[in-house]
């Protein structure tokens, strides 16, 4: 019977879990980015870099982020970098 109750209780934390991370992942998405503290934010970034990719020096199209902040949206600017589709791309795979 503990056996049971223990499995139960673990696979309601990982659904727990993984509902949170999708909560998140929806705002940031869904509502974050759409924001103007994100486009303020995200002119400040591509700006400091000259609108040019911080990795292969073409024009910056996108701003990635090296770190997430716990909190959306309190990310400092030094998190963020320029950077091209292509880059961009290639970073997610």
């Amino acid at each position: 019977m503990e056996a049971i109750i223990v499995i139960l209780f673990i696979g309601l934390a990982i659904w727990w879990n993984n509902f949170k991370r999708k909560m998140r992942r929806d705002y940031y998405r869904n509502d974050y980015l759409q924001s103007e503290a994100w486009q303020r934010k995200r002119y400040l970034v591509l700006k400091r870099d000259n609108w040019r990719c911080v990795y292969c020096g073409k024009r910056a199209t996108q701003v990635h982020h090296l770190k997430y902040a716990k909190n959306i949206g309190r990310e400092p600017i030094d998190w963020l970098v320029s950077i091209c589709d292509e880059c961009h791309k290639a970073r997610h795979k």
